[in-house]
């Protein structure tokens, strides 16, 4: 099933135009990455989806409603959590409280056929996350600013979900991390999408994230080039030789 389908956006800076009537499928329970260069639109592209720019043109629609143009806050209550790029914890407050901001869109709701309070629901959320990353439970009660850059990106990801999302928006989740980070955080992600957690991922390092995407689209100077399985643009001479360093 389709959950997200932009159709035709465009976004101007000014005379700037920085997405040139792009068109990019999100199919429930899927890892969709988005690749490309600085400048490419990548972030443009996530911050209309989640509501933080408003579109010049197009259409972003979510399980089939068009959300273009609507706010953050409309969009999150909707189901869709951005983790944005340089995480932006709250660094005065505790792990647990910056985790219990990202559950302000709870409500009561029904969830497979049962109707569970958003008490409940952050109950779960909480067990989730610590599950998800260990050591956010050890460090639940110190001050966000006191962890290092890795821990600080799982807490960005776990408060994004414990708004339950249906789709988790995810801006540079490996950006500055070292190479052991960044797989602990990768093998997160795709426990997350075996959860039923579906993934809008951009990211620098394509490499590690077509190993884990099932589709991707690459963006250059605000146009979709090349898009496929990733299974197959691993392959893709043109794309490695771009952006895999091949």
């Amino acid at each position: 099933m389709e959950l997200l389908k932009i159709q035709g956006l465009k976004m101007n800076y000014g005379a700037v135009a920085a997405l040139k009537g792009i068109d990019l499928t999100v199919s429930e329970g899927q890892i969709v990455a988005l690749l490309g260069a600085n400048g490419a639109g990548k972030t443009t592209t996530l911050k209309a989806v989640s509501g933080l720019l408003k579109p010049t043109g197009g259409e972003i629609l979510f399980e089939g409603e068009n959300i273009a143009g609507r706010n953050a806050h409309q969009i999150a209550r909707r189901g869709i959590m951005q983790s944005p790029e340089g995480r932006h914890v709250l660094l005065g407050l505790s792990v647990e409280e910056n985790l219990r901001a990202g559950a302000h869109t709870l409500k009561t709701r029904e969830i497979n056929g049962v109707r569970v309070s958003a008490k409940q629901q952050l109950n779960d959320n909480f067990e989730r996350v610590y599950q998800l990353f260990p050591r956010l439970k050890e460090r639940a009660k110190q001050p966000s600013g006191t962890l290092s850059g890795g821990e600080q990106q799982m807490l960005a990801i776990g408060r994004a979900l414990m708004g339950s999302p249906r789709m988790l928006v995810l801006d540079e989740p490996s950006l500055g991390l070292a190479p052991l980070l960044i797989r602990d955080i990768f093998e997160a992600l795709q426990k997350i999408r075996s959860e039923g957690t579906t993934i809008l991922i951009v990211e620098q390092n394509a490499l590690a994230t077509l190993k884990i995407a099932d589709y991707a689209y690459v963006l250059e100077l605000g146009k979709i080039r090349m898009h496929g399985p990733a299974e197959e643009l691993l392959h893709d001479e043109r794309l490695i030789e771009a952006y895999l360093g091949g």
